[in-house]
């Protein structure tokens, strides 16, 4: 993320996936509504969390195979699973495991602590 600021305004360019575009955008209007209601504090500033949401292992997984440039299913070969494992990790509905984790640290050298 690149940030640039002039005395009376900030410059914000932030690269996100495609498939996030909308959500991102939204989000950074409903932030700069409630800013407009609130009288604009230059003082006021916001987390990523709060524009983006929380970081979960998934979330971080989707962020390495969009890095990567990998549809899940390829993803899910280079790592020895299933396509649908790869899209539950990603949902946060099948959780990362150690021995997944050790494995996304060696196919694709992600330090495999971010993931537990």
């Amino acid at each position: 993320m690149k940030t640039q600021i002039t005395n009376e305004s900030g410059e914000i360019t932030v690269v996100v996936p495609i498939a996030a575009l909308d959500k991102v955008a939204s989000e950074i209007k409903a932030l700069l509504e409630r800013a407009e209601d609130d009288g604009i504090d230059d003082n006021v500033t916001y987390s990523a969390e709060e524009v983006i949401g929380p970081t979960t292992p998934g979330r971080l997984l989707r962020g390495l195979r969009y890095r990567e440039d990998l549809t899940q299913a390829e993803f899910a070969r280079k790592l020895g699973v299933k396509q649908h494992h790869v899209s539950e990790m990603e949902r946060d509905i099948r959780p990362i495991s150690k021995a997944m984790a050790h494995k996304i640290d060696e196919t694709f050298g992600i330090s495999y602590k971010v993931f537990l």
